[in-house]
């Protein structure tokens, strides 16, 4: 079969998943990861990419401060923190009650993750 000749175009959104699996696995063991941040006096580690890719706030925070190893987060609870970086590595939000959907929902807002806001909208 010559495959030169043949031009066809496939989707696999399968990928998708496989590579935010990778990279929600190497994130656990903080393998690549290039930041911390800390909320509340919690440590997260993440990649940045993945940050500026869902978050317009870290988009523009890394572009004005692409050194810095370490950034703090004020404004937001860890455990909504928690939430996102969950949700952005997974595609899943576990919130249990209304005053964590709104915790998250704010953090969501000031952190400009606006398919987080479109999810909790739900």
């Amino acid at each position: 079969e010559n495959f030169e000749e043949t031009n066809v175009c496939s989707e696999y959104p399968g990928l998708y998943k496989v590579m935010m699996d990778k990279l929600n696995e190497q994130r656990q063991l903080d393998q690549f990861t290039d930041i911390t941040l800390i909320v509340d006096g919690h440590h997260f580690r993440a990649h940045k990419a993945v940050l500026a890719a869902c978050s317009q706030f870290f988009h523009k925070f890394f572009q004005d401060f692409t050194q810095e190893p370490l950034v703090e987060i004020e404004g937001v609870s860890n455990t909504a923190f928690r939430q996102l970086m969950e949700f952005t590595y997974t595609a899943t939000l576990a919130i249990s009650g209304e005053e964590e959907a709104l915790d998250v929902w704010k953090a969501a807002e000031y952190l400009q993750m606006q398919e987080a806001i479109k999810a909790l909208k739900k």
